[in-house]
């Protein structure tokens, strides 16, 4: 078991530092390419996938170490015996898919049940950097509004009267 866990560790830390050194260049280095936000934008998308791709590499080659070199344990269902294998197992727990075509045995369940955790935390990351970063980079005109305060904001909204309208309008904060 200490071997799993130090195994797992292992990908842990190199996968969320590979990860953290991407967002890192994305949100430094490559301001410094002159790009319009929406190829900004897509630009990081596709980096951050090959960030991700990296990171379920590692997990990859942690389960070929734990079960070729370390024999921590197997694997049952389909069969598990080229790089492919590995990288999809790694694929489908990162994901947190789980298809269930293969499944470890012994102490390789650990490391399958950190890649989850882990694939699910860089994930999120993801997704928060780059709402926080489209968020800096794009502009949000104002949203429209009724010119009429008496009418109804939807098709057969009998509860909004005018007041209510121009009392949302009001509080509406100002950008």
């Amino acid at each position: 078991m200490l071997y799993s866990i130090v195994l797992a560790s292992a990908a842990v830390a190199s996968s969320t530092w590979v990860h953290l050194v991407v967002m890192r260049w994305i949100s430094g280095g490559m301001a410094k390419v002159p790009l319009r936000p929406v190829n900004r934008v897509m630009l990081a998308v596709l980096i951050l996938f090959a960030a991700h791709l990296g990171a379920i590499v590692i997990y990859a080659a942690a389960f070929g170490v734990g079960y070729q070199v370390l024999q921590l344990g197997s694997f049952s269902g389909e069969p598990v015996e080229t790089v492919q294998d590995y990288f999809y197992f790694s694929a489908v727990s990162y994901t947190s898919l789980g298809i269930g075509d293969i499944f470890p045995k012994g102490h390789l369940r650990f490391l399958t049940g950190v890649e989850a955790l882990n694939g699910l935390l860089l994930i999120a990351w993801s997704g928060a950097f780059l709402f926080a970063m489209m968020n800096r980079l794009w502009e949000w005109p104002p949203c429209a509004t009724p010119e009429d305060p008496n009418q109804s904001p939807l098709p057969g909204d009998t509860k909004a009267s005018g007041a209510d309208a121009a009392s949302r309008r009001q509080r509406r904060p100002a950008r």
